[in-house]
């Protein structure tokens, strides 16, 4: 049965001393949670993917999201999945507060918040101002910057992202990352948070298999009502995090999964540490079904074990959903992005090379998309190597100097692009990193 395999974590609050001081008492946590995950990957098919609902970060910080960059590249080596493979969205966490506090800033989230404001028309009027636009977005500066690394990174343009995942029977998987951190600061409180219909207006498509990741869950939503008519009545997965407590609901044949946390606070009542696996895949000629694996902490083995339901003694539930015909010839699996995928970084067609989703009986790992891994690689290196690469390309000009950091590596990877030196881009980039990959995807390019 062809399938993809996602692990959902949330909440994984990395901070400034995780991993490097003596008492970081989450590092047993997170051990575990590799140990675990490495068995149950072994156990339900190669992992497609890797999908982070937010609170990446404990204070917005660069320090922090870097440890977090290190940690899931670790993590994806360590079950299989190529460490390119990860989505995210921002969660209030990931806001840097000190940037909030900023008059500008301050006044944005007050306008929006007001009684009586109308959410869509403020958010429509901001963005649509370069200079307010850039003031809402600078408390996620630095989650921009890491986001940036997987291809989810948000702009002025568009404050959400998209990728389909394609089942080799042809139907899409359609992820939209949900940006519900736009207004957040230390004044937050339910209701105060804001998304925006035009973030949740997923469009029906044949053959296309809706799923969000938002680190909120709607009923924290200033804007509840018109963003869950459109989760109700057109998305088929919804991931969340935020509330620490790990919950799976059907709402309207639709499944709503929070998924708890996986670095919970410890002074909240209930500690308990969760994430899980999805498995996604076609069942009959007309099903696709879902299958949620839960898994949580057991304190008294300190381990992660398969949640059970105490009325089958099942440790997972199923979901299906009618009205997706098989296509009458199979096509190749891949993750591409949508819309033409103008989304990608390059600005180019991602490359041609895809791959067919493996069996429950095959282990290996399908190939990388191979520019989302040039985008990957590149956007990891120190930002001086990165200028290095780009002054031996000859893709800069002086005129470049006022560009953000964000803006200057989308010109340079689009006139790598324009200027045929993908491989060159590639080798330069490969050579700077201690595990330099020994072949060049792009090679026929230099």
């Amino acid at each position: 049965m062809e399938k993809l395999v996602l692990v959902h974590l949330s909440d994984i609050h990395f901070t400034r001393a995780s991993g490097v001081s003596v008492h970081d008492l989450d590092k047993n946590v997170r051990n575990e949670l590799v140990l675990d995950a490495t068995k149950v990957a072994k156990e339900i098919g190669p992992v497609t993917g890797v999908l982070v609902t937010g609170d990446i970060a404990f204070s917005g910080s660069e320090a922090e999201f870097d440890h977090a960059t290190n940690w899931l590249r670790d993590f994806c080596r360590a079950i299989g999945c190529h460490e390119e493979s990860v989505w995210v969205v921002p969660g209030n966490h990931d806001v840097d507060r000190q940037r909030t506090k900023r008059k500008v800033t301050r006044m944005l989230h007050q306008g929006i918040r007001k009684d009586g404001s109308d959410v869509d028309k403020e958010l429509r009027e901001i963005f649509s101002d370069a200079q307010s636009a850039a003031a809402l977005l600078e408390p996620l500066t630095d989650y921009n910057k890491f986001a940036g690394r997987f291809g989810c990174s948000i702009s002025a343009e568009k404050h959400y992202w998209e990728r389909d995942l394609t089942l080799a029977c042809g139907t899409a998987i359609r992820l939209r990352g949900l940006t519900s951190a736009l207004v957040s600061n230390e004044e937050d409180r339910r209701t105060w948070i804001v998304l925006g219909a035009a973030q949740a207006s997923v469009e029906r498509a044949s053959s296309v298999l809706h799923m969000t990741l938002c680190h909120h869950p709607p009923d924290w939503l200033r804007d509840y009502d018109a963003v869950e008519d459109h989760l109700k009545s057109k998305v088929h997965i919804q991931l969340f995090g935020h509330k620490h407590s790990q919950r799976l609901d059907e709402i309207n044949g639709k499944v709503r999964l929070v998924a708890g946390a996986m670095h919970p606070e410890r002074g909240e009542g209930g500690w308990l540490p969760t994430y899980n696996f999805l498995e996604i895949s076609r069942r009959d000629g007309e099903r696709i079904g879902l299958r949620v694996h839960p898994r949580q902490w057991n304190q008294p083995d300190t381990n992660f074990v398969a949640w059970r339901n105490s009325d089958n003694g099942k440790d997972h539930r199923e979901f299906f959903w009618s009205g997706f015909p098989a296509a009458t010839k199979a096509e190749p699996h891949g993750v591409v992005s949508h819309e033409a995928r103008s989304a990608d970084v390059t600005g180019s067609a991602p490359s041609p090379v895809v791959a067919t989703t493996a069996t429950e009986k095959d282990d290996a790992m399908p190939p990388p998309n191979y520019e989302r891994r040039l985008t990957y690689r590149f956007l990891t290196l120190p930002f001086r190597h990165q200028i290095t690469v780009a002054k031996n390309l000859d893709v800069l000009t002086d005129a470049d100097r006022a560009l953000s950091d964000g803006a200057l590596l989308r010109v340079l990877f689009k006139r790598a692009a324009e200027k045929s030196l993908l491989g060159k881009l590639w080798a330069e980039t490969e050579k700077l990193h201690d595990d330099p990959a020994d072949f060049n995807p792009f090679e026929t390019s230099t």
